[in-house]
């Protein structure tokens, strides 16, 4: 049991991370290449992105999160600090989660959605700005979730020393 315990946390944390990854690449390189010079900029990812699109990864990568955060807390019910901190974690992504499909998702939706070409440059730049500004904020829980995640893993570790 303490395999998959040692498993399923240390599972968890890296997809957390690779989320984070993901996110911070999408921060630093696409958003900036996607806003630049509204409309053209908006019109070349469209025309880039005719396979996948960066959504693709996260519909991938935070449901194994998800998958991996519920098994560890089932996994280490008796471990109740790093549940408690790993529950705390997948709050918090979902929070992040509720943000993007409620929120963010719209605003995509205008920027590059089918009727994205009939949009007036100034909804475009609104909607930019107003995605801008919501992704900060669902980077910045992001990076919570993953430090949060962090001390649960310290704390399953901790916890497995001292019975050691």
């Amino acid at each position: 049991m303490k395999t998959i315990q040692t498993i399923l946390f240390t599972a968890y944390l890296c997809m957390m991370m690779i989320v984070l990854g993901g996110t911070i690449f999408s921060v630093l390189v696409e958003y900036p290449n996607w806003f630049a010079d509204i409309p053209s900029s908006l019109e070349a990812t469209r025309n880039f992105y005719k396979v996948f699109h960066p959504g693709y990864f996260f519909q991938t990568t935070v449901p194994f999160a998800f998958l991996t955060g519920i098994a560890s807390i089932v996994a280490g019910w008796r471990i109740a600090p790093a549940r408690n901190l790993v529950l705390t974690s997948l709050v918090v992504l979902f929070s992040v989660e509720m943000l993007t499909f409620f929120y963010i998702y719209p605003r995509l939706g205008i920027l590059f959605g089918p009727d994205a070409s009939s949009q007036t440059i100034e909804t475009l730049r609104l909607a930019a700005q107003q995605f801008t500004n919501a992704d900060r904020i669902r980077t910045g829980l992001t990076v919570v979730t993953n430090l949060v995640a962090v001390a649960a893993v310290l704390s399953f570790f901790r916890r497995r020393q001292l019975e050691a």
